[in-house]
């Protein structure tokens, strides 16, 4: 008898673990298996940006890597000293990440550390399970309904993969029929290979050499993160938790124009010696190295990734670039990120499948974006000291939107209205995230961050901006726009978690009863009575010195708005108050009312 299941993800580094979190979220029978016999214990990927840390806010977990992961305020920037041109001097010291952008700050964490967070996560739902030692050894897709994808998947030894065990049929093998499937295989995806999917793009002869070591240095921004340009090549370092400093070196066939020797032949006292010349007149030595490697820059990008709308791809699965960015885990998470909410949604009743067409839509164009980004990226660091190089706050500025994650822009298409009016606030952006601001709870009085009542659970969002409810002229729209919202969202209310929840902020006084307020901000539960948490005020400044949110948002008090926000957290929707019909026909495309 075959087994059931509704998601198989095939590889459990940071992106499958990403979509396994989503998984277990929903009520839907998941499994994620991997080849290893555990997490990667040291090295890879270590940088955590803005947008991702916000995911894990969303998820209840980023107190886990706040507690635990470095974080990094500035950056210095090295060049050549004009009165000795085999030395460097410090030229500029920068802030990493202006605050405005997100309240959490890049930061750097093992990718085993953040791999282990993430599944503890995960277990505690106790749902999904990862299934480790575990291989696919073949796939079909059939055209039919229900479950279309047949694997076969096997346990397997120590020294064996996906692509070294025999595919004749063992007597344990396992056969599972999949609703889909989603490829987090890394680079040499198997997935990827049985649906014939192409990489484009292409590899150089430039390597960087990359280690993570306890220094024993003189140089005076050893704890900050670095850009370093010598007339003898280049550095970048990144401060890391337990005293470590990851150091990516350029090696000497680009200074030098001469190839490289073999890079596995590459040993952490060779990427020393070039970090040595770099580093004058400052000296560099380490007594312990936790970990190195070499890198040999080049982009590929798959062109699509999706296969039929069954198979998805992520990650390094579609795409491969330099780590010079540190966007490798972050992009690669925040694929199934955008991923996972879509096939749960479908998976549930919940939404129509034609939305799954949107990740390859909107993911395909960020990673194409973050290929051309770091193709410069490889240049800066490549070609020498530079006036960008002397100038590297301006050079910055140009990318560090896009590099926290934030800017990432969405639509139009099934999930981002085509029509919505901009204009009625200046900083909520059609397509981006919601960024998040300071409000005041109603019911407790609390200064609060809106976002902390976004959890990923699902739920789609509508903000009702409706300015000073004082007013009993405004008091009476909110009124008006409760009852016509009431019964729209009840038609998803017999699901286990609420499809769409209704959220006030209002301007002016606090001193009313949110209870006199239409139910709809306010629902009722027979176990856990009134929800509080709906309703809230923009006087943040009666609390501390800061701005109010609609001064934040760019809403103005008068005439107010509405806002639909995706179970991501991006913004779908925006109108006036009164266009409750516009907001009602967008999602009625999008999602599937309740049948009796």
């Amino acid at each position: 008898m075959d087994s059931l299941v509704d998601l198989l993800i095939v590889g459990a580094g940071p992106a499958g673990l990403m979509l396994a979190l989503w998984a277990s979220k929903f009520n839907m029978r998941t499994r994620i298996i991997d080849e290893k016999n555990g997490r990667v214990s040291t090295g890879h990927a270590d940088a955590l940006h803005s947008r991702t840390l916000e995911i894990f806010h969303s998820f209840g977990i980023v107190q886990d890597f706040m507690s635990r992961a470095y974080h990094i305020n500035e950056i210095c920037s090295w060049n050549p000293d004009p009165s000795n041109g085999e030395e460097i001097r410090r030229t500029q010291r920068v802030v990493a990440q202006p605050s405005h952008l997100s309240r959490f700050p890049q930061s750097s964490l093992s990718q085993g550390t953040t791999e282990q967070i993430l599944e503890s996560g995960i277990r505690s739902e106790g749902k999904v399970e990862v299934e480790r030692n575990t291989v696919p050894i073949t796939l079909r897709l059939e055209e039919k309904e229900g479950y279309p994808i047949l694997v076969t998947l096997r346990k397997i030894g120590e020294n064996e993969s996906a692509r070294t065990t025999n595919t004749s049929s063992r007597k344990d093998d396992e056969i599972i029929r999949a609703k889909y499937l989603v490829g987090c295989d890394g680079s040499h995806s198997w997935v990827r290979d049985q649906v014939n999917m192409p990489m484009e793009g292409q590899r150089t002869d430039t390597h960087f050499g990359v280690m993570d070591i306890i220094p024993l240095t003189n140089f005076p921004d050893i704890r900050k993160s670095s850009v370093i340009h010598s007339k003898n090549g280049s550095v970048m370092t990144v401060p890391r938790e337990n005293r470590l400093v990851r150091l990516y070196v350029q090696l000497g066939e680009t200074a030098q124009g001469s190839r490289l020797v073999n890079p596995k032949d590459v040993t952490p006292e060779m990427i020393l010696t070039y970090a040595q010349r770099i580093f004058k007149p400052y000296q560099l030595d380490f007594r312990v190295c936790d970990w190195h490697s070499v890198y040999t820059v080049g982009q590929r990008l798959a062109p699509r990734f999706d296969y039929k709308n069954r198979i998805f791809l992520a990650g390094d699965a579609v795409h491969t670039h330099s780590p010079t960015l540190g966007q490798g885990m972050n992009v690669s998470m925040q694929d199934t990120f955008n991923l996972g909410w879509k096939l749960g949604s479908v998976i549930t009743g919940v939404a129509s499948p034609k939305i799954l067409s949107t990740y390859n839509d909107e993911r395909h164009h960020v990673a194409k974006t973050l290929i051309d980004l770091d193709k410069e990226m490889t240049g800066f660091y490549s070609n020498g000291p530079s006036k960008e190089s002397e100038d590297y706050q301006s050079f910055r500025d140009c990318f560090s939107r896009f590099l926290s994650g934030v800017a990432i822009s969405y639509g139009p298409n099934a999930l981002i209205a085509d029509r919505s009016e901009q204009g009625l606030t200046e900083e909520v952006r059609l397509g981006q995230r919601l960024p998040s601001h300071k409000v005041v709870c109603n019911a407790e009085g609390n200064l609060v961050h809106l976002s902390d009542f976004f959890p990923s659970n699902g739920a789609w969002r509508i903000l009702i901006f409706a300015g000073d409810v004082g007013s009993q002229s405004q008091f009476d729209i909110v009124q008006k726009i409760g009852a016509s919202l009431e019964k729209f969202v009840n038609q998803f209310s017999s699901f286990n978690n609420p499809i769409i929840e209704v959220f006030l902020i209002h301007a002016g006084t606090r001193d009313f009863n949110i209870l006199d307020l239409h139910p709809v901000y306010h629902p009722w539960n027979d176990k856990l009575g009134w929800d509080y948490w709906k309703v809230f005020s923009d006087d943040v400044g009666d609390f501390e010195p800061c701005r109010s949110p609609y001064e934040m948002y760019g809403v103005d008090k008068q005439r107010g708005c509405m806002v639909v926000l995706r179970p991501d957290q991006h913004v779908s929707f925006i109108g006036p108050l009164a266009d409750f019909d516009n907001i009602q026909r967008f999602l009625s495309n999008v999602l599937i009312f309740r049948r009796e």
